[in-house]
C-alpha cells in the first residue's frame, strides 16, 4: 500500500478523478491494494476521527473529503465463471474489465453506456444498465457483498447470456427538436427495448438497446442526420472511455411525464443561462419502480444547480425521488 500526503509527488494524482472539477482534499490518500489495506485505511480514519471517502475513478463524485481518501484503484481484480453464470470484481475494477472477461464466455454483465465507471460505485447507485428494462437493475444481479467498515471491497453477480444486441442511435437536427421529442414520448414503446433521448445543443440523439429485433419507424419525424442500427457485439455498446472533463448533472425521477411537461422542461433547458444538455430515459418494464421515467440534466460546467431546478420546476409535481446514478458534482 502507498501512502500520500499533501505536497508528496503523487498526491494529486491519486485524489484526482474523472471530474475534474472537484477534487478530494484529503489530509491522506490510503492507496490500497488488498482487504488489509483497506483495514488499515478505515481504522486509521476511525482513531483519528476523521471521514473517509472511497474513489475508484471518480465518475460520481459528489461531496469531497477533507480526511481520508481510499483510493481502490489498485484493488481491481475481476474473476469470471462461466460455469455458474457469475463475476466477482473487486473495488477499483471498471466495467470494461468484466465486459473483456465474459464476452469469449457469451456472457455479459448489466453495465451502462461507459465502459472505464467503476463496477462497485455504479452497482451500489441501482446501475440503470443499456438493457435496463429488459433485465433490471445492476443492483438486483447482486449475490454477494464484501465489506470492510463502509467500504466494498468486492461484488458478485450475476452476468446475462449476450453476446450481441440490436442497438444504435439516430441524430435528428435541434430544430425539429419539439417533434422528435414528441415521437419519442408516444412511442409504443416494447418491454424489451431501453432507449434514452437526449437534446445536445445543435442535435438530438436517440439511443436504444435490446436482445430482441424492433422497430424505430415511428421516431421518423424528421431528416435523420446519422444513424448507426444494427446487430453489434455487447462490448460496442456497452460503451467507450472518455477523457476526463469538468461537469455538474443531476436527475429526478418521475411517477408521470405528461408531454407538456416534457416540451416545457424542454424549452427551459433550450433557453437557460447555462447550456444543458436534456435527457429523457423511460422505466418500466423490468425496472419495476414506482416511477415511470428519469429527467435528466448535464451541464459542462459547475454553479449550476439553480439553472437545473428551474428546468426540474416544470415536473416538479411528478417527482418521487431521485437516483445516484445520475447525480454529479452536487451535495
Amino acid at each position: 500500500m502507498q501512502i500520500f500526503y499533501p505536497g508528496d509527488a503523487g498526491y494529486d494524482e491519486e485524489r484526482s478523478g474523472f471530474q475534474t472539477g472537484l477534487r478530494h482534499e484529503p489530509q491522506v490518500v490510503f492507496a490500497v491494494e488488498n482487504v488489509q489495506d483497506v483495514e488499515d485505511a478505515v481504522g486509521h480514519a476511525e482513531s483519528h476521527g476523521l471521514e473517509y471517502a472511497i474513489q475508484t475513478t471518480g465518475h460520481g463524485l459528489t461531496t469531497a473529503t477533507t480526511g481520508v481518501l481510499i483510493s481502490t484503484r489498485r484493488l481491481n481484480a475481476v474473476e469470471v465463471d462461466p460455469a455458474t453464470g457469475t463475476a466477482r470484481a473487486e473495488a477499483g475494477a471498471v466495467w470494461q474489465q468484466v465486459v473483456e472477461k465474459a464476452a469469449p464466455h457469451g456472457l455479459a454483465p448489466l453495465s451502462g453506456d461507459a465502459s472505464d465507471v467503476g463496477v462497485v460505485g455504479y452497482t451500489l447507485g441501482g446501475g440503470f444498465s443499456v438493457l435496463a428494462r429488459e433485465f433490471g437493475f445492476a443492483s438486483d444481479r447482486v449475490t454477494r457483498t464484501e465489506k470492510v467498515g463502509d467500504v466494498v471491497t468486492a461484488l458478485e453477480f450475476e452476468l446475462l447470456p449476450v453476446e450481441r444486441v440490436h442497438a444504435g442511435e439516430l441524430f435528428f437536427e435541434a430544430r425539429y427538436e419539439r417533434e422528435v421529442v414528441e415521437a419519442f414520448h408516444t412511442w409504443d414503446l416494447p418491454d424489451h427495448v431501453t432507449p434514452a433521448l437526449t437534446t445536445l445543443g445543435d442535435v438530438v440523439r436517440i439511443t436504444f438497446a435490446s436482445t430482441k429485433p424492433f422497430d424505430v419507424g415511428h421516431l421518423r419525424v424528421a431528416p435523420v442526420l446519422k444513424e448507426d442500427l444494427g446487430l453489434k457485439p455487447f462490448a460496442e455498446v456497452a460503451g467507450r472511455p472518455l477523457p476526463p472533463h469538468t461537469y455538474q448533472g443531476d436527475n429526478v425521477l418521475l411517477r408521470d411525464l405528461p408531454l407538456e411537461a416534457l416540451q416545457r422542461a424542454r424549452e427551459i433547458a433550450a433557453r437557460s443561462t447555462a447550456e444543458i444538455f436534456l435527457g429523457v430515459l423511460p422505466l418500466g418494464a423490468a425496472l419495476g419502480s414506482e416511477a415511470t421515467h428519469l429527467l435528466k440534466l448535464i451541464s459542462p460546467r459547475l454553479g449550476v444547480q439553480e439553472q437545473h431546478e428551474e428546468v426540474f420546476e416544470a415536473v416538479r409535481p411528478f417527482v418521487v425521488g431521485r437516483s445516484r446514478n445520475f447525480r454529479y458534482a452536487v451535495g
